[in-house]
């Protein structure tokens, strides 16, 4: 079936809303495969049944004559009755050794998926993959980005030129990803400018990004933009004029009032909220805040530069392990999460409020690190499934290099660890170690 204009695409594609992949899979591919099989398999059955189009693995975008290639990927809904997508949108493989050689206009990524069908269904995994709806579509061009992607190829491409493609995080960009693409853990790649082998690695739409444009496409909403490429840039931004001042400093120059006699406990957060913009009010600051996915924290830090005390994090639920740690919740968070880390010095051993605006570093994390944040992850998995509070990887009952640790987060005394199996929220937290967090600042 060929199309001569998007609009004649368009009217055609309407027809797939409120169909299950059941309805459409003329092939029957479906009739034999699992759940994580047959998710593979949606959008051969979308181009097959819907389309009528071969399976095939053309180099070129399967509306040719449009110019625009096929995607077909899911969302669930929160609790809250917000919508998220499932998953990152995995475009092409990333060719270490052409990559060196490319601009972002003449990539293999944006030659065959500058302008995309986005195809989305509702995921529950109570069903099989059959029984999913098709709910939405829409055209996307990824032009409508543009700068912040070509900034973000040429982070992936520098790191490659400096012979650090084995050290390549989904946090080090904004909206493309480079996320790991094997048929197995052990799988590598060779890079043109070192001899350490890197895992293969793909092009993606990161998963905040995608759940950006879902969310855009289902709930339109104005934005005001301000050409910032990164959040650490607009932190950055925002912060110029307060470095080298004290936090009391800092708090009463915006805010007009004296805080010397009774400084607030959480100081940091109180200035980041009114400087930089509360959580969640950023997204209506910029788009580039409704599509990435970052943590902006204050970390005190020692005159060595090394971190005083640890980092955490939002509490964790039961419920967040109940997936291997490949599809796990965490996985992604750690993957794709930025940590836009703003670092306060303590000159002389200063106490909270008097310790001087130092630096805003990021940080990310590498498959190194993620290999040892899965052994911590699974560690409470099995602590779950055998309802034993000593299997809990905390600072005190670890194992050899644990670097993610687990700790109580709420008022003391509460006995957190005792409680924990009593409810799906539990009141403990993710850390990341002080050796971690030295170690990153590092760089």
């Amino acid at each position: 079936m060929k199309f001569e204009t998007e609009e004649e695409l368009l009217e055609y594609t309407s027809n797939i809303k409120g169909k299950t992949f059941k309805e459409i899979d003329s092939r029957h591919l479906l009739d034999t495969a699992s759940l994580t099989q047959a998710k593979g398999l949606l959008g051969h059955v979308v181009e097959t049944g819907f389309y009528g189009y071969p399976i095939n693995s053309d180099s070129k975008a399967d509306f040719e004559e449009l110019d625009i290639e096929l995607k077909v990927t899911g969302y669930v809904k929160n609790k809250n009755g917000s919508l998220r997508a499932k998953e990152r949108l995995v475009l092409s493989k990333i060719n270490f050794n052409e990559i060196i050689n490319e601009t972002f206009e003449s990539s293999h990524v944006l030659g065959k998926c500058k302008k995309m069908l986005i195809i989305w269904y509702e995921y529950d995994s109570k069903k099989e993959a059959e029984d999913f709806v098709i709910t939405d579509y829409q055209i996307y061009d990824m032009s409508d980005d543009f700068e912040i992607f070509n900034n973000d190829f040429e982070i992936i491409k520098g790191k490659v030129l400096e012979g650090r493609a084995h050290e390549l995080s989904e946090g080090d960009t904004s909206y493309l990803g480079a996320c790991t693409k094997a048929r197995t853990s052990a799988d590598r790649t060779t890079q043109p400018f070192s001899d350490i082998l890197s895992k293969p690695r793909a092009y993606s739409l990161k998963n905040a990004y995608m759940t950006g444009i879902l969310r855009e496409n289902l709930e339109p909403k104005l934005t005001t933009f301000n050409n910032f490429k990164t959040v650490e840039e607009y932190v950055k931004y925002k912060l110029k004029p307060y470095f080298g001042k004290t936090q009391l400093e800092i708090l009463e120059e915006i805010t007009g009032k004296d805080y010397s006699d009774d400084v607030p406990k959480h100081i940091g957060k109180m200035i980041t909220d009114r400087v930089i913009g509360k959580d969640n009010e950023l997204a209506e600051k910029d788009e580039l805040f409704s599509k990435t996915s970052f943590i902006i924290k204050n970390l005190p830090i020692k005159e060595d530069g090394t971190p005083r005390e640890r980092m955490s994090f939002k509490t964790i639920s039961l419920s967040d392990f109940e997936e291997e740690w490949e599809d796990s919740y965490w996985k992604n968070y750690f993957e794709e999460t930025t940590l836009i880390t703003i670092c306060y010095e303590e000159k002389n051993k200063s106490k909270n409020g008097y310790r001087v605006l130092k630096d805003v570093k990021k940080i990310t994390f590498d498959e190194n690190d993620l290999g040892k944040f899965e052994k911590s992850y699974n560690q409470i998995k099995l602590a779950i499934e055998k309802r034993d509070i000593g299997l809990l990887p905390t600072s005190a009952n670890g194992f050899k290099n644990q670097v993610l640790e687990i700790a109580p987060k709420g008022v003391k005394g509460d006995d957190a660890y005792t409680n924990f199996f009593k409810r799906d929220k539990t009141k403990v937290t993710f850390m990341i170690s002080k050796k971690l967090l030295e170690n990153k600042l590092k760089h």
